[in-house]
Protein backbone atom coordinates (compact mmCIF):
# COMPACT_ATOMS: atom_id res chain seq x y z
CA UNK A 1 0.00 0.00 0.00
CA UNK A 2 1.39 3.42 -0.84
CA UNK A 3 2.72 5.53 2.07
CA UNK A 4 -0.03 8.13 1.82
CA UNK A 5 -2.85 5.62 2.15
CA UNK A 6 -3.26 6.06 5.87
CA UNK A 7 -2.72 9.82 5.94
CA UNK A 8 -5.58 12.11 6.92
CA UNK A 9 -7.99 9.27 7.71
CA UNK A 10 -10.72 11.58 8.96
CA UNK A 11 -10.91 13.54 5.71
CA UNK A 12 -10.75 10.39 3.61
CA UNK A 13 -13.54 8.83 5.66
CA UNK A 14 -15.68 11.98 5.45
CA UNK A 15 -15.22 12.08 1.67
CA UNK A 16 -16.08 8.38 1.39
CA UNK A 17 -19.28 8.90 3.38
CA UNK A 18 -20.30 11.77 1.11
CA UNK A 19 -19.74 9.56 -1.94
CA UNK A 20 -21.95 6.85 -0.48
CA UNK A 21 -24.67 9.32 0.55
CA UNK A 22 -24.84 10.69 -2.98
CA UNK A 23 -25.34 7.28 -4.58
CA UNK A 24 -27.21 5.22 -1.97
CA UNK A 25 -30.59 4.17 -3.41
CA UNK A 26 -32.76 4.56 -0.29
CA UNK A 27 -33.66 7.94 1.18
CA UNK A 28 -33.65 8.50 4.96
CA UNK A 29 -31.53 5.36 5.53
CA UNK A 30 -28.13 6.97 6.04
CA UNK A 31 -28.82 9.10 9.08
CA UNK A 32 -26.63 10.50 11.86
CA UNK A 33 -26.62 7.10 13.55
CA UNK A 34 -25.05 5.55 10.44
CA UNK A 35 -22.28 8.16 10.42
CA UNK A 36 -21.48 7.66 14.09
CA UNK A 37 -21.40 3.91 13.58
CA UNK A 38 -19.27 3.71 10.44
CA UNK A 39 -16.62 6.14 11.72
CA UNK A 40 -15.19 3.98 14.56
CA UNK A 41 -15.60 0.79 12.51
CA UNK A 42 -13.73 2.11 9.46
CA UNK A 43 -11.06 3.65 11.68
CA UNK A 44 -10.48 0.32 13.44
CA UNK A 45 -10.10 -1.50 10.12
CA UNK A 46 -7.77 1.12 8.66
CA UNK A 47 -5.67 1.03 11.80
CA UNK A 48 -5.16 -2.75 11.65
CA UNK A 49 -5.20 -3.84 8.00
CA UNK A 50 -1.81 -4.93 6.69
CA UNK A 51 -0.08 -2.49 4.34
CA UNK A 52 0.59 -4.84 1.46
CA UNK A 53 -1.61 -4.32 -1.56
CA UNK A 54 -2.45 -1.07 -3.28
CA UNK A 55 -6.13 -1.99 -2.87
CA UNK A 56 -6.73 -4.35 0.08
CA UNK A 57 -9.33 -7.02 -0.65
CA UNK A 58 -12.33 -6.96 1.70
CA UNK A 59 -15.34 -9.25 1.81
CA UNK A 60 -18.45 -8.24 3.74
CA UNK A 61 -20.48 -11.27 4.85
CA UNK A 62 -24.15 -10.46 5.46
CA UNK A 63 -23.72 -7.10 3.78
CA UNK A 64 -27.37 -6.01 3.62
CA UNK A 65 -27.79 -2.95 1.37
CA UNK A 66 -23.99 -2.41 1.44
CA UNK A 67 -24.14 0.95 3.18
CA UNK A 68 -20.94 0.07 5.09
CA UNK A 69 -19.33 -2.00 2.33
CA UNK A 70 -19.65 1.01 0.05
CA UNK A 71 -17.69 3.22 2.43
CA UNK A 72 -14.74 0.84 2.26
CA UNK A 73 -15.04 0.71 -1.53
CA UNK A 74 -14.91 4.52 -1.58
CA UNK A 75 -11.87 4.37 0.71
CA UNK A 76 -10.00 2.40 -1.93
CA UNK A 77 -10.63 -1.21 -0.90
CA UNK A 78 -11.46 -3.88 -3.47
CA UNK A 79 -14.79 -4.95 -1.97
CA UNK A 80 -16.76 -8.14 -2.31
CA UNK A 81 -20.08 -8.77 -0.58
CA UNK A 82 -22.48 -11.64 0.10
CA UNK A 83 -26.08 -11.66 1.35
CA UNK A 84 -29.36 -13.43 0.67
CA UNK A 85 -31.27 -10.12 1.01
CA UNK A 86 -34.20 -11.88 2.64
CA UNK A 87 -34.88 -9.34 5.37
CA UNK A 88 -38.55 -8.25 5.43
CA UNK A 89 -37.87 -4.61 4.57
CA UNK A 90 -35.95 -5.60 1.43
CA UNK A 91 -38.79 -7.82 0.27
CA UNK A 92 -41.43 -5.26 1.17
CA UNK A 93 -39.81 -2.48 -0.86
CA UNK A 94 -38.82 -4.80 -3.70
CA UNK A 95 -35.33 -3.48 -3.14
CA UNK A 96 -33.10 -6.28 -4.42
CA UNK A 97 -32.52 -4.79 -7.87
CA UNK A 98 -31.77 -1.36 -6.40
CA UNK A 99 -29.16 -2.90 -4.11
CA UNK A 100 -27.61 -4.87 -6.96
CA UNK A 101 -27.52 -1.74 -9.10
CA UNK A 102 -25.85 0.18 -6.27
CA UNK A 103 -23.13 -2.48 -6.08
CA UNK A 104 -22.53 -2.30 -9.84
CA UNK A 105 -22.37 1.49 -9.74
CA UNK A 106 -19.63 1.48 -7.09
CA UNK A 107 -17.75 -1.55 -8.41
CA UNK A 108 -18.54 -3.87 -5.47
CA UNK A 109 -18.56 -7.53 -6.48
CA UNK A 110 -21.81 -8.71 -4.95
CA UNK A 111 -23.11 -12.28 -4.71
CA UNK A 112 -26.82 -12.69 -4.01
CA UNK A 113 -27.56 -15.97 -2.27
CA UNK A 114 -25.68 -18.54 -0.22
CA UNK A 115 -21.95 -18.29 0.12
CA UNK A 116 -21.62 -21.94 -0.94
CA UNK A 117 -22.96 -20.99 -4.37
CA UNK A 118 -20.26 -18.38 -5.05
CA UNK A 119 -17.28 -20.27 -6.54
CA UNK A 120 -15.75 -17.01 -7.80
CA UNK A 121 -14.82 -16.09 -4.22
CA UNK A 122 -11.30 -17.38 -3.68
CA UNK A 123 -10.36 -18.75 -0.28
CA UNK A 124 -7.26 -17.40 1.41
CA UNK A 125 -7.19 -14.24 -0.70
CA UNK A 126 -8.74 -11.51 1.46
CA UNK A 127 -7.04 -8.94 3.66
CA UNK A 128 -10.24 -8.16 5.58
CA UNK A 129 -13.43 -10.06 6.40
CA UNK A 130 -16.24 -8.02 7.92
CA UNK A 131 -19.40 -9.13 9.71
CA UNK A 132 -21.42 -6.06 10.57
CA UNK A 133 -24.44 -6.81 12.79
CA UNK A 134 -24.56 -10.43 11.62
CA UNK A 135 -23.60 -12.80 14.43
CA UNK A 136 -26.43 -11.73 16.73
CA UNK A 137 -28.90 -13.00 14.09
CA UNK A 138 -27.56 -16.55 14.03
CA UNK A 139 -29.75 -19.39 15.27
CA UNK A 140 -26.69 -21.62 15.62
CA UNK A 141 -23.15 -21.41 16.94
CA UNK A 142 -20.98 -18.75 15.27
CA UNK A 143 -18.17 -21.31 14.98
CA UNK A 144 -18.91 -22.22 11.34
CA UNK A 145 -19.06 -18.58 10.29
CA UNK A 146 -15.80 -17.81 12.07
CA UNK A 147 -14.22 -20.85 10.41
CA UNK A 148 -15.34 -19.45 7.06
CA UNK A 149 -13.74 -16.11 7.89
CA UNK A 150 -10.45 -17.82 8.66
CA UNK A 151 -10.55 -19.75 5.40
CA UNK A 152 -11.22 -16.57 3.43
CA UNK A 153 -8.39 -14.57 5.01
CA UNK A 154 -4.76 -14.44 4.01
CA UNK A 155 -2.26 -15.05 6.83
CA UNK A 156 -2.22 -11.92 9.03
CA UNK A 157 -5.54 -10.81 7.50
CA UNK A 158 -8.09 -9.30 9.88
CA UNK A 159 -11.66 -10.07 10.85
CA UNK A 160 -13.88 -7.20 11.99
CA UNK A 161 -17.05 -8.03 13.94
CA UNK A 162 -19.60 -5.48 15.12
CA UNK A 163 -22.92 -5.88 16.88
CA UNK A 164 -25.13 -4.25 19.51
CA UNK A 165 -23.71 -4.43 23.01
CA UNK A 166 -25.83 -6.89 25.01
CA UNK A 167 -25.19 -4.97 28.25
CA UNK A 168 -25.44 -1.36 27.14
CA UNK A 169 -27.03 1.11 29.53
CA UNK A 170 -30.50 1.00 27.97
CA UNK A 171 -30.73 -2.77 28.33
CA UNK A 172 -29.45 -2.70 31.90
CA UNK A 173 -32.07 -0.12 32.84
CA UNK A 174 -34.79 -2.07 31.00
CA UNK A 175 -34.12 -5.16 33.10
CA UNK A 176 -33.91 -3.16 36.33
CA UNK A 177 -37.33 -1.64 35.64
CA UNK A 178 -38.95 -4.97 34.79
CA UNK A 179 -38.82 -4.68 31.02
CA UNK A 180 -37.17 -7.07 28.57
CA UNK A 181 -33.73 -6.64 27.06
CA UNK A 182 -34.83 -8.82 24.11
CA UNK A 183 -36.23 -7.45 20.82
CA UNK A 184 -39.78 -6.15 20.92
CA UNK A 185 -42.37 -8.84 21.57
CA UNK A 186 -44.58 -7.18 18.94
CA UNK A 187 -41.87 -7.62 16.30
CA UNK A 188 -41.45 -11.25 17.22
CA UNK A 189 -45.20 -12.00 17.42
CA UNK A 190 -46.08 -10.41 14.09
CA UNK A 191 -43.04 -11.67 12.18
CA UNK A 192 -43.73 -14.09 9.32
CA UNK A 193 -41.67 -17.18 8.58
CA UNK A 194 -38.26 -17.62 10.16
CA UNK A 195 -37.33 -14.95 12.68
CA UNK A 196 -34.75 -12.60 11.11
CA UNK A 197 -34.20 -10.45 14.18
CA UNK A 198 -31.66 -10.70 16.97
CA UNK A 199 -31.32 -14.14 18.54
CA UNK A 200 -28.38 -13.68 20.90
CA UNK A 201 -26.46 -10.46 21.37
CA UNK A 202 -22.98 -10.60 22.92
CA UNK A 203 -20.95 -8.64 25.42
CA UNK A 204 -17.53 -7.31 24.49
CA UNK A 205 -15.81 -10.08 26.46
CA UNK A 206 -17.97 -12.75 24.81
CA UNK A 207 -17.16 -11.43 21.35
CA UNK A 208 -13.48 -11.45 22.18
CA UNK A 209 -13.87 -14.99 23.53
CA UNK A 210 -15.51 -16.44 20.41
CA UNK A 211 -12.76 -14.95 18.23
CA UNK A 212 -10.04 -16.46 20.40
CA UNK A 213 -11.88 -19.79 20.63
CA UNK A 214 -11.94 -19.81 16.81
CA UNK A 215 -8.16 -19.43 16.72
CA UNK A 216 -7.83 -15.71 16.01
CA UNK A 217 -5.64 -13.21 17.83
CA UNK A 218 -7.69 -10.26 19.06
CA UNK A 219 -5.85 -7.02 18.29
CA UNK A 220 -8.54 -4.52 19.21
CA UNK A 221 -11.76 -4.70 21.22
CA UNK A 222 -13.75 -1.57 21.93
CA UNK A 223 -17.22 -0.09 22.24
CA UNK A 224 -18.73 2.86 20.39
CA UNK A 225 -21.80 5.03 20.75
CA UNK A 226 -24.03 5.53 17.73
CA UNK A 227 -27.55 5.75 19.16
CA UNK A 228 -27.39 8.38 21.90
CA UNK A 229 -27.97 11.36 19.61
CA UNK A 230 -31.07 9.74 18.13
CA UNK A 231 -32.54 8.19 21.29
CA UNK A 232 -31.77 10.62 24.13
CA UNK A 233 -32.93 14.20 24.75
CA UNK A 234 -30.33 16.60 23.40
CA UNK A 235 -29.54 18.00 26.83
CA UNK A 236 -28.75 14.52 28.17
CA UNK A 237 -26.34 13.41 25.42
CA UNK A 238 -23.18 15.20 26.69
CA UNK A 239 -23.65 13.79 30.19
CA UNK A 240 -24.18 10.27 28.86
CA UNK A 241 -21.11 10.45 26.62
CA UNK A 242 -19.04 11.68 29.56
CA UNK A 243 -20.18 8.74 31.69
CA UNK A 244 -19.24 6.39 28.86
CA UNK A 245 -15.69 7.76 28.87
CA UNK A 246 -15.32 6.23 32.33
CA UNK A 247 -17.66 3.25 31.79
CA UNK A 248 -17.23 2.41 28.08
CA UNK A 249 -19.13 -0.88 28.34
CA UNK A 250 -22.36 1.09 28.69
CA UNK A 251 -22.13 2.17 25.05
CA UNK A 252 -24.57 0.84 22.46
CA UNK A 253 -22.23 -0.96 20.06
CA UNK A 254 -19.10 -3.08 20.11
CA UNK A 255 -16.32 -3.73 17.62
CA UNK A 256 -13.71 -6.49 17.76
CA UNK A 257 -10.83 -6.78 15.30
CA UNK A 258 -8.94 -10.09 15.23
CA UNK A 259 -6.01 -11.28 13.16
CA UNK A 260 -5.53 -14.66 11.50
CA UNK A 261 -2.24 -16.03 12.85
CA UNK A 262 0.24 -18.18 11.00
CA UNK A 263 -0.74 -21.83 11.26
CA UNK A 264 -4.43 -21.05 11.84
CA UNK A 265 -6.82 -23.98 11.33
CA UNK A 266 -10.60 -24.20 11.46
CA UNK A 267 -12.23 -25.36 14.68
CA UNK A 268 -14.18 -28.65 14.53
CA UNK A 269 -17.15 -29.55 16.66
CA UNK A 270 -16.16 -30.35 20.25
CA UNK A 271 -18.90 -32.45 21.87
CA UNK A 272 -16.92 -32.93 25.06
CA UNK A 273 -16.55 -29.15 25.54
CA UNK A 274 -20.27 -28.72 24.91
CA UNK A 275 -21.13 -31.33 27.52
CA UNK A 276 -18.79 -29.69 30.01
CA UNK A 277 -20.40 -26.29 29.37
CA UNK A 278 -23.84 -27.82 29.93
CA UNK A 279 -22.68 -29.46 33.15
CA UNK A 280 -21.55 -26.09 34.48
CA UNK A 281 -24.81 -24.41 33.51
CA UNK A 282 -27.48 -26.78 34.90
CA UNK A 283 -28.27 -28.11 38.38
CA UNK A 284 -26.32 -31.20 39.38
CA UNK A 285 -29.44 -33.38 39.50
CA UNK A 286 -30.15 -33.00 35.76
CA UNK A 287 -26.60 -33.20 34.39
Amino acid sequence: MNPGYFQDRHKRLADACVTVERTFPFSDYLDETWKKEIAPIATAVLRNVQRGRERPMLIDIGCGPMDKTAVFQALGFDCWAVDDLSDPWVQRLDAVEKIRGFAVQLGIRFHLGRFEDAPQILMGSFDVVTMFAVIEHLHESPRALLNLAGELLRPSGILCITMPNAVNLRKRLSVLTGRSNYPSIEQFFYSAGSWRGHVREYTLDETRWICEAAGFKVVEASTFEALAHARLPRWLVPAFLLVCEFLPRLRSGLCVVAQKPEGWSSRPEAPEKYREAVRRAVPEGVR
